[in-house]
């Protein structure tokens, strides 16, 4: 569940709103003008799970990702293509899961590992989904699979992208801004537990 207490928090629900109009609009801007076809939606699941809560997190996510393709069906004519897939709503379903674990962390290896977690499974599951529609024409061999997923490299370097820099540009913003102007908002960071040396 969300935290209720997210509602006294206006810097951390700038920044997840924030983030998942910029998600949901990114996708619209021409291929040749996004690097690597590159998308936030990933990071956006990652950072709601994490300063917000899971359910939330899915929601905003998933309803970033439906704006995005509705909108994107619209300006190309109706293209079936743009319309939701069950394999990427799964997989962006999925990124809350690996944010619930950066809930009480500021830690950036601890940020990019769950990025680099999300975009794996993401490739996975995708090129997985696409092999079994045959929408990249490959045969449903073993050798077909691996082709399908050499195809996805491609395309995998914008997720990566997206969700590696996205997460630690969100969570990096919300560290500094939390330290500097929104004291109040600070993630309750465990402490270390000091070493001690017996000396009895």
């Amino acid at each position: 569940m969300g935290d209720p207490s997210v509602f006294r928090r206006p810097m951390t629900l700038t920044l997840a709103v924030g983030a998942a109009v910029l998600a949901a609009f990114l996708p619209l801007v021409p291929e040749p003008y996004r690097a690597f076809n590159a998308a936030l939606f990933g990071a956006v699941g990652l950072f709601v799970a994490g300063r917000v809560g899971f359910w939330p997190a899915v929601a905003v996510t998933l309803g970033a990702k439906v704006v995005s393709d509705l909108a994107n069906f619209a300006a190309h004519g109706a293209n079936a293509d743009y319309l939701p897939m069950w394999e990427v709503v799964l997989c962006f379903a999925a990124y809350p899961l690996c944010g619930r674990f950066l809930r009480r962390t500021e830690n950036p290896l601890a940020v990019g590992g769950a990025a680099v977690a999300g975009s794996g499974l993401f490739f996975l599951v995708t090129n997985f989904g696409s092999w079994v529609r045959l929408s990249n024409n490959r045969p449903h061999t073993f050798e077909g699979l691996l082709l399908a997923y050499w195809d996805g490299l491609e395309f995998y370097r914008g997720t990566f992208l997206g969700d590696v820099v996205g997460a630690l540009t969100l969570f990096a913003a919300h560290a500094v801004l939390s330290r500097v102007l929104f004291p109040a908002e600070r993630v309750a960071v465990p402490a270390a537990i000091p070493v001690t040396t017996d000396r009895s």
